[in-house]
C-alpha cells in the first residue's frame, strides 16, 4: 500500500479581530466662572427736607387801622340827594304856578334839604388807628391821641359790644371825655384791640 505523504493541515488563520472602536474623547466641561460677589444695592430713602418751623417775627407790628364806618353818613347823603331832587321839582312848579301849595311845598323841601345837609356835615367819618401803643382819632379835621399803655389815660367801657348803649370813654383832664361808639368803629374789633393793652 502506497503511503501518501499527508501534508499537515495548515492552522486556520484567525480572522482578523474586529477593530475595537476607541472611545471618543469626552470634551471636558469648560470651567465655570465663579460669580463675582456684587454688593446688593440697598435702597437709601431720599432725605426729606426738614420741615421749616415758623419762627415768630421779631418785633412784629401791633399797629391796627380800623375801617371807618360810613353807613349812616352814606344814608343821610342819599336823603339829601332825594330832598334836593324834590326841591328842584317843587321849585319849578312854584315858578310856573305860584300857588300857596307849590310855594309852601318848595319852602318845606328847602328847609329839609338844608337840615339834612347840616346833619351830614356835622357827622364826618372818624378814622381810628393804633400806632405804637397810641390810639389816634382823626375826625372833622381834628386829631386826638390817647395813650393805651399803662394807666396814664383812664378808660371806661359802658355796655358790651353789640349793645346799642356800648361806648368807650377816654377821660381827659379839664375836658369832657372823648367818646368812641358804634357809629365810629366796629365794637368787637375795637374791644379786641383794647384788651391787648388793658386786660382788666
Amino acid at each position: 500500500m502506497t503511503s501518501r505523504n499527508e501534508e499537515p493541515e495548515a492552522d486556520p488563520v484567525p480572522a482578523p479581530a474586529a477593530a475595537v472602536a476607541e472611545p471618543a474623547a469626552v470634551a471636558e466641561p469648560a470651567p465655570v466662572a465663579e460669580p463675582v460677589p456684587v454688593a446688593a444695592a440697598v435702597a437709601v430713602p431720599a432725605e426729606r427736607p426738614a420741615a421749616r418751623v415758623a419762627e415768630p417775627e421779631v418785633g412784629a407790628s401791633t399797629d391796627v387801622e380800623f375801617a371807618p364806618r360810613t353807613g349812616a353818613r352814606r344814608f343821610v347823603g342819599w336823603l339829601v340827594l332825594l330832598a334836593f331832587v324834590g326841591l328842584a321839582v317843587t321849585t319849578a312848579l312854584a315858578v310856573q304856578d305860584p300857588t300857596t301849595l307849590t310855594v309852601g311845598l318848595a319852602a318845606t323841601l328847602l328847609v329839609l334839604t338844608l337840615t339834612l345837609w347840616a346833619i351830614r356835615a356835622a357827622s364826618p367819618a372818624a378814622h381810628l388807628a393804633v400806632r405804637s401803643g397810641q390810639l389816634e382819632v382823626m375826625q372833622g379835621g381834628g386829631r386826638f391821641v390817647f395813650e393805651l399803655h399803662g394807666g396814664y389815660t383812664p378808660i371806661e367801657v359802658i355796655g358790651a359790644p353789640g349793645d346799642r348803649s356800648w361806648k368807650v370813654l377816654f377821660v381827659r383832664r379839664n375836658m369832657d371825655p372823648f367818646v368812641v361808639d358804634a357809629s365810629m368803629v366796629d365794637p368787637h374789633a375795637f374791644m379786641e384791640m383794647l384788651r391787648r393793652y388793658r386786660p382788666e
